[in-house]
């Protein structure tokens, strides 16, 4: 992707590579929310609440670049010349971000709970997770459904939203693409997929694949963040363009006593998908959605109506 332009900080970058990794292993993806008006303030917020390096990504015509590199020299600003999903900001992100992990927040939210060394210490522990979700809560507090049980519905995935009840739960992707991420591995897993429209179908996507592969995701109860400007927080799962690429990818690999077989899924078979790259992949999938379904716990807090 060459439509967007980065600004960095006026840290010395030579000084920033050699060290970064060793002093902060964290950067914070700031992603500015579409019509936000108050950029600056979240900014200010996240300058303030951490230490870690911050990026702040955005639409060019959401924020006026040169006054805000001046108003926060220490902050780098990646400029997108159009508007484009968050799963494409993400993407740009990990390219041009030095540390091991990266924190993938909203300039709408706030982070109410984070436990810096806890989280990270995730990563080292079996199952490795891809990466570790936030709980989120509405301006009145209340908990919102984030943790995802697979299902298919329909012919179609369609994941259950439980409210999380433990302190580290299995949750099948990120909900609206936050989250902290091992930099490295969301490489090697290719990222989100930008040939899917959607912002919840590239989360899902991503989420489905991290499973299939042998990844994990968990939502954890000392990372949390609110909406303190909302009460509803609703996905779009319309249908859209990509649904079948989904669908192929996560749906279309039966494991039979350890050996992947492919499966044409009807007339959701992203028949290009099958062809030109199912069979690269074929080796990377651990397990089938089916198995990953049937091995599931839930939460045994009730599920959302």
């Amino acid at each position: 992707m060459n439509n967007y332009h980065i600004y960095r900080n006026k840290q010395d970058i030579g000084k920033r590579i050699r060290y970064l990794h060793s002093e902060e292993p964290l950067s914070i993806a700031l992603i500015a929310s579409i019509g936000d008006e108050v950029l600056s303030e979240a900014i200010s917020y996240y300058e303030t609440t951490f230490s870690s390096p911050i990026y702040v990504l955005l639409y060019e015509e959401l924020g006026k670049i040169t006054e805000l590199r001046l108003e926060f020299p220490s902050v780098s600003f990646i400029v997108f010349t159009q508007p484009v999903s968050v799963g494409a900001m993400v993407n740009v992100l990990a390219n041009e971000c030095y540390t091991t992990y990266f924190f993938v927040t909203r300039s709408d939210l706030r982070v109410t709970q984070f436990e810096y060394s806890s989280i990270l210490d995730q990563f080292n522990k079996n199952p490795k997770p891809a990466l570790v979700t936030p709980c989120i809560v509405n301006k009145g507090n209340e908990s919102i459904p984030v943790v995802q049980v697979p299902r298919i519905e329909k012919h179609l995935i369609d994941p259950i939203p439980f409210f999380p009840d433990k302190e580290k739960e299995a949750t099948l992707y990120p909900y609206l693409g936050l989250g902290v991420y091992e930099r490295a591995l969301f490489q090697r897993l290719r990222g989100f997929d930008e040939l899917i429209q959607g912002e919840y179908w590239q989360f899902l996507d991503f989420g489905i694949r991290c499973w299939l592969f042998g990844y994990s995701i968990f939502t954890l109860s000392f990372m949390q963040v609110q909406f303190p400007y909302r009460q509803l927080i609703i996905e779009n799962r319309s249908e859209t363009e990509g649904v079948k690429r989904v669908l192929t990818k996560a749906l279309g690999v039966r494991q039979v006593n350890g050996k992947n077989y492919i499966k044409k899924i009807g007339s959701y078979t992203d028949k290009g998908y099958m062809k030109h790259e199912m069979n690269k992949r074929l080796a990377l999938y651990k397990c089938d959605f089916f198995e990953l379904m049937n091995d599931w716990v839930p939460p045994t807090v009730e599920e959302l109506e």
